[in-house]
């Protein structure tokens, strides 16, 4: 018997132990970052704070857990969505205009066709909706310019 789980259970042990190596290093895809990043557009497009934190925490841990993939995008995701922290609305449109173009750098290094890109000239930033969401919902002005901003094709 102790012959046998050396041959057997050793072994199926090693195998089940590289399948959930290998399992934990699948980076998460791309929709689900986006979908934590439409979070966050939607509560500043509303002029809210709570759940902006919480929610760019969340971004940056789905963004490590990708790795250094995409040619560094999701690194500057990481970096980036750390960068949303506290209660003050300015504060957080500021840094969300950086996040925004690093979520733009990683879907066209993902190929990545779920959202679509937006600009404000008055801020002069980008942002990122779902391409099924074809109302403009400016993250910077929130209610009081809701409608400011045009799909674009690229950044400048």
């Amino acid at each position: 018997l102790p012959m046998m789980i050396r041959k057997v259970l050793i072994p199926a042990l090693l195998l089940f132990a590289g399948t959930a190596a290998r399992a934990e290093q699948t980076p998460p895809p791309p929709d689900a970052l986006f979908a934590v990043y439409d979070e966050i557009h939607d509560a500043l497009a509303a002029d809210r704070v709570a759940g902006v934190t919480a929610a760019a925490s969340r971004l940056a841990a789905l963004a490590n857990a990708a790795g250094e993939g995409a040619d560094g995008a999701y690194v500057e995701v990481v970096q980036t969505a750390k960068k949303l922290d506290g209660e003050e609305l300015e504060r957080l449109r500021a840094s969300f205009a950086e996040l925004s173009r690093a979520m733009a750098r990683l879907a066209t290094a993902t190929g990545f066709t779920g959202a679509q890109l937006y600009h404000c000239p008055m801020v002069k930033a980008y942002w990122l909706q779902p391409t099924s969401d074809t109302t403009v919902a400016n993250p910077y002005y929130g209610s009081s310019m809701s409608k400011c901003g045009a799909r674009v094709n690229g950044i400048d």
